[in-house]
């Protein structure tokens, strides 16, 4: 009985004294919570961050808000210190911070912006955290601002510049992608011009000729997304870089030309064919491509534009001057005007070998001026009239009502 009561006291005792360890726990975990909320109340929020810091091992139990509460003041306190040796240690604090919540599953991705530039302000940078939360925060379209996506893509070129050369491939062609993609962001979130400035700035220090992009071309496209709209989208990106770095005549364009119309056999994937030919000279094929591309098109502007795009390479380029003047003569709608002053250049340039005499080849001048005029283009008609046979010379022919020209088919009024 002695010992059953011995025990019993023990026992009493020992749930005592663990009765008064919880309540002396609470009470400690209570006041530093209370101490750091007073802090708060003074904004003095590194005093507030140590109370939490304290209450966090005392109370042993932090719910998801109370580590919310102690990341807000260890990010007040970051913001607010102009020491930056304190100011690193603060960022320190705050990544640290995070890290526990994350692994208590405590950490909302709504805070991933914030918390990729944090990892740019520790004491000992990492660009490669930075970077993995910055693409979090873009992948779940957290709003960015200016200054955050400016520090999104410059820290990308700061990876890529101290990389080794088996990552930098990789990070080159992120480089390209995401100028397109951060562009679009801020040009949807009517973001200042010199944000796109400043990006373009990064990406031409990157790209700045051709050398700098062909090489890795054919990596780049060995890897193309498998999604469509997605592969459209990257390879029409590589196109425009050749195209504005002058690239647009290497077979790495040509390359990349084929490969859009196996995707997507578009009419702006035919007249990127046609942008490749015309650059390589090949005018037959450019013409060829207008043509298939004004079967494509659905609107009337589009087709008159392409028709007498083809009009100038059969004139100016193919140096085709009867072909040129035939087609010009066909022409109607909104190019009729320009191309009747084709049509009249056509002749004037023909008038010395079209008639027997001199006469007869200066008429075709007054042919040319006629039609300049019918093109509106009263300065031009006045000059090709000016070159056309004089009152003398008329006089001396008969004095003739008109002429004829049978190179053009026409006769001309000689009053």
């Amino acid at each position: 009985m002695k010992k059953l009561v011995l025990f019993g006291l023990l026992t009493f005792t020992s749930i005592l004294s663990f009765a008064q360890n919880d309540s002396v726990q609470k009470r400690e975990c209570d006041r530093m919570r209370f101490l750091a909320s007073e802090e708060l109340k003074l904004k003095n929020f590194a005093g507030a961050l140590s109370y939490y810091q304290k209450a966090e091992v005392i109370c042993g139990n932090f719910d998801k808000a109370a580590y919310e509460r102690m990341a807000q003041a260890a990010s007040n306190a970051n913001a607010t210190e102009t020491d930056k040796v304190k100011k690193a240690l603060f960022a320190d604090s705050l990544i640290s911070i995070y890290n526990r919540m994350e692994e208590k599953s405590f950490f909302d991705n709504k805070n991933a912006l914030i918390r990729a530039g944090i990892y740019l302000k520790t004491t000992t940078i990492d660009r490669a955290k930075a970077d993995e939360w910055y693409t979090v925060s873009l992948k779940n379209g957290a709003q960015f601002n200016e200054a955050q996506l400016l520090t999104y893509y410059n820290n990308l070129y700061q990876m890529y510049l101290a990389s080794k050369d088996d990552l930098k491939g990789a990070i080159k062609k992120r480089l390209i992608n995401d100028c397109f993609v951060l562009s679009k962001v801020a040009t949807d979130a009517a973001m200042t011009p010199k944000t796109q400035e400043n990006l373009t700035s990064i990406f031409n220090s990157l790209i700045k000729t051709c050398d700098d992009i062909l090489p890795d071309l054919a990596g780049f496209m060995k890897s193309l997304p498998q999604e469509k709209e997605a592969k459209i989208k990257t390879v029409n990106n590589f196109m425009t870089i050749l195209k504005d770095k002058g690239c647009s005549g290497s077979k790495e364009y040509e390359m990349l030309v084929d490969t859009i119309i196996k995707v997507d056999n578009s009419i702006d994937a035919v007249l990127a064919k046609a942008s490749l030919q015309m650059a390589k000279k090949r005018y037959d094929d450019v013409i060829s491509s207008y043509r298939t591309a004004i079967n494509m098109s659905t609107s009337n502007t589009q087709k008159e534009d392409l028709e007498y795009e083809i009009l100038e390479i059969i004139f100016y380029k193919k140096d085709n001057i009867r072909g040129a003047y035939n087609m010009a003569l066909g022409i109607n709608g909104s190019k009729r005007s320009k191309a009747l002053e084709i049509a009249a250049d056509c002749v004037a340039q023909l008038a010395n070998s079209c008639g027997s005499s001199t006469f007869e080849r200066k008429c075709n001048y007054l042919y040319a001026a006629e039609l300049a005029q019918r093109a509106g283009d009263g300065g031009k008609a006045s000059r090709y009239r000016a070159m056309g046979p004089s009152s003398t010379e008329i006089f001396t022919e008969g004095n003739p009502s008109s002429a004829s020209l049978p190179c053009w088919g026409v006769s001309v009024s000689l009053k």
